[in-house]
């Protein structure tokens, strides 16, 4: 980590000519192990996030509510942003996206083992109903399928809500990536978890940016030169991709 520290001095002094605050303060959802309130880091992208602004001397706060509000909410001006989504067209007119993908992940559908689900296209959920989840990104293909061919959906605004739902046959079928799967069934019993399923062939794959709001753009330049910084450190982005996400190859 010597090679990190060594690049304080050296970022700090290149900084915007806007005076940049002592802390700063971003919405978020409950997404682990990525972000997770109940750790005390609270999660391991939120720990990077606050190992890129503490290059600076900057504090970062993370503000937990609900997915959809925390969009919302992080275009306030008491907000530099919110952490973290997936690419989508709206997103990138309300908020600038930083450069570099902080996470990829790859999301399965989940369901029961008694539901003969064989999914190879879309249009294999036609029979049942999806779970989806509020304020979260879905794939423009995965949307259009669910219109164009009628297919039921039902929406829950926590997470933690999906499998519970699937389990009371509130829904067939729900999307997560597979890592906030395995942390989100820790908290069921050996005999519900004996009874979920999920498909082999991924729902999609997505990376994950951190969403900077425009009233603050100066955060937008910080962020991108310091986490070029951190994943310039071939130790530091090992352990990352151990615990936490895979990361792409710096251009």
């Amino acid at each position: 980590m010597k090679f990190i520290f060594s690049l304080i001095l050296l970022l700090s002094v290149n900084v915007q000519s806007k005076p940049l605050a002592k802390r700063v303060h971003i919405t978020t959802g409950q997404w682990p192990p990525y972000i997770d309130q109940s750790k005390e880091h609270q999660g391991c992208v939120a720990s990077l996030i606050k190992d890129v602004f503490a290059l600076y001397g900057i504090e970062t706060r993370f503000v937990f509510m609900p997915w959809e509000r925390a969009y919302q909410d992080g275009m306030k001006s008491e907000f530099i942003g919110s952490a973290y989504w997936y690419f989508s067209e709206q997103r990138s007119e309300d908020y600038i996206y930083t450069k570099h993908a902080i996470t990829q992940e790859v999301s399965r559908f989940y369901h029961l083992k008694s539901l003969p689900l064989k999914y190879h296209t879309y249009t294999d959920l036609k029979p049942y109903t999806l779970l989806l989840n509020k304020g979260l990104t879905y794939p423009d293909d995965l949307l259009t399928s669910i219109k164009n061919h009628n297919i039921k959906t039902i929406e829950a605004t926590y997470t933690n809500k999906n499998f519970p739902l699937i389990l009371l046959k509130r829904a067939d079928v729900m999307i997560m990536n597979e890592n906030t799967a395995k942390v989100y069934k820790h908290s069921l019993s050996a005999s519900q978890r004996a009874i979920l399923a999920s498909q082999k062939k991924p729902a999609y794959v997505k990376q994950g940016f951190l969403l900077i709001n425009k009233q603050h753009k100066q955060y937008a330049k910080l962020f991108n030169k310091g986490l070029y910084a951190l994943l310039e450190d071939e130790e530091y982005v090992s352990q990352y991709e151990k615990h936490c996400s895979k990361v792409t190859a710096l251009p």
